[in-house]
């Protein structure tokens, strides 16, 4: 059974609105003055049989209009093209992909690369080294050889206190890196009883793309995916993957498209060697991006301190610890940036590669389109992320549906923002120091393939899920607990309230 949704008036006012103003925006919208009475007078059905998305859409049409209306679901049978999907995947599915072949040289580079990658560690690991060993030399021998033994008050805390409380916090600052993270958060994972088919075309897809089975399924509200290991490179050298799936990707996709998506992704581990490559660059990569850009703990707490210290010469050590914290991190970036330019070249011939894989299975005709609803989705979820920091800082509410309210807003991009999306297509170039390709290169390197594609689907990619808009919601609130907002749940209003009006 599919779900489907009808839009049913409340028959009542938005607050702020009046009742003649209100039936003034319903003729607007082609209603007749009766019609519109009727709706403002009892419950009435406005118009069902529609997906939740267009459920919402007529929501806020009629919200903006001052009427509220309810979406109410209900159980419908599935059409028969959505019950054949699952079996337009098996027959796409069961051939194999035509593995990419690598030359010694490229082996050979990914090993240079692996070994380039470890010249920013090696570095911190020298600057950690010699902070400590000169901490220690300090008050070992160099303060009583060049300061001498002053027994001042004055003396002992501008020689002894300042120093070890200044050179404790860049000690620590530096180790923090290297701490336990403590327990993460569990990773939300479809369910794979209910989604069994969608995980045994996964399943299908992942052999004949000839890399390991995803032991699980992550979902998150992103317009993305990813695969990747389950726990590091020992649980890789195991076999054990996961796949990430971003819900707004989903919403905005059809079955080819998405599909496509996940092939790419199972491309960057179909070779071996390239696979464990890829997963140690990342790693290595994100370590030195929490070095140079998180941390922000660490500058609320010296804050903090120096607001409760009285002492002047300890608001002074705390001072110039900010002051060399800030110089290390100043130090990690360009580490982080030295380490993305030593494994660039190597990252983009990866991705030429994954897309080989995306144009074997739905063709190198249809990729350029796909980027381009790629770009526009990722727009749009850039707009649903603002607005809902706004809302949420100004008036203590959030998203419902944040995968909704990106297709909302994709859907309502003019004519002249697309263009403009495709412009900036033609206008982005690939750099020397560029991580990925410019998307025009990519398109390029796919159409030269001349792909015919195997699997030809248009449906749109959430019919693939089990009750799609109830998971859109739930993983709204995890998004919500993993960034820290305490009782989300409180602060959640429809969509509609916080959506600009369309215009």
């Amino acid at each position: 059974m599919a779900k489907k949704y009808r839009v049913i008036s409340a028959a009542a006012l938005v607050s702020g609105y009046e009742h003649k103003q209100v039936i003034a925006q319903l003729q607007s919208l082609g209603l007749k003055e009766l019609q519109a009475q009727v709706l403002l007078q009892k419950k009435t059905l406005i118009k069902q049989d529609l997906d939740y998305q267009k459920a919402l859409a007529y929501q806020e049409r009629f919200a903006n209009a001052g009427l509220v209306v309810n979406i109410q679901p209900y159980q419908v049978d599935e059409p028969v093209q959505e019950k054949d999907v699952f079996a337009v995947l098996d027959a796409a599915l069961s051939t194999p992909f035509t593995r990419i072949k690598t030359t010694s040289v490229y082996k050979l580079s990914l090993l240079l690369v692996m070994l380039a990658s470890l010249i920013a560690p090696a570095i911190y690991f020298g600057i950690l080294a010699g902070t400590g060993w000169g901490l220690w030399w300090y008050f070992s021998e160099g303060r009583e050889l060049y300061l001498g033994w002053n027994r001042s008050a004055w003396g002992v805390m501008m020689t002894f206190v300042m120093p070890a409380i200044v050179g404790g916090i860049v000690i620590l600052f530096l180790l923090y890196p290297l701490w336990p993270k403590g327990k993460m958060p569990k990773p939300f994972v479809l369910d794979r009883k209910k989604n069994a088919a969608f995980y045994r075309a996964i399943e299908k897809l992942a052999k004949a793309a000839n890399v390991p089975v995803p032991e699980y399924i992550e979902i998150m509200p992103e317009v993305n995916a990813a695969a990747g290991s389950t726990g590091g490179l020992v649980s890789l050298s195991r076999g054990k993957l996961k796949l990430m799936i971003g819900l707004s990707l989903v919403a905005g996709s059809n079955v080819q498209q998405l599909m496509g998506i996940i092939a790419h992704e199972f491309g960057h581990f179909a070779q071996r060697s390239g696979m464990f490559a890829y997963q140690w660059i990342n790693y290595v990569n994100r370590w030195l991006a929490e070095c140079a850009f998180g941390q922000d703990i660490w500058r609320e707490r010296l804050d903090r301190w120096m607001d409760k210290t009285d002492f002047v010469a300890v608001q002074i050590a705390l001072y110039i610890a900010k002051i060399m914290i800030a110089a290390v991190r100043f130090l990690f970036r360009h580490l982080f940036f030295l380490s993305l330019r030593l494994t660039q070249s190597m990252s983009r011939q990866m991705e030429f590669d994954a897309d080989k894989y995306e144009a074997q299975l739905v063709g190198s005709h249809v990729f350029r389109a796909n980027t381009l609803n790629l770009r526009k989705h990722a727009y749009a979820w850039q707009q649903v992320m603002e607005i809902n920091y706004n809302a949420l800082h100004e008036r203590d509410q959030l998203l419902r549906n944040i995968p909704a309210a990106v297709i909302a807003l994709a859907a309502r991009f003019s004519v002249d923002f697309i263009r403009q999306i495709e412009v900036d297509l033609h206008s982005d170039q690939t750099n020397f120091w560029d991580f990925h390709p410019a998307d025009l290169d990519r398109i390029a390197q796919v159409e030269a393939a001349v792909e015919k594609g195997r699997l030809v689907c248009d449906l749109p990619a959430n019919v693939l899920f089990k009750d799609f808009d109830q998971l859109c919601e739930q993983i709204s609130n995890y998004f919500y607990y993993l960034h820290g907002i305490s009782g989300a749940k409180e602060f959640v209003v429809d969509n509609h309230n916080l959506l600009p009006q369309a215009t």
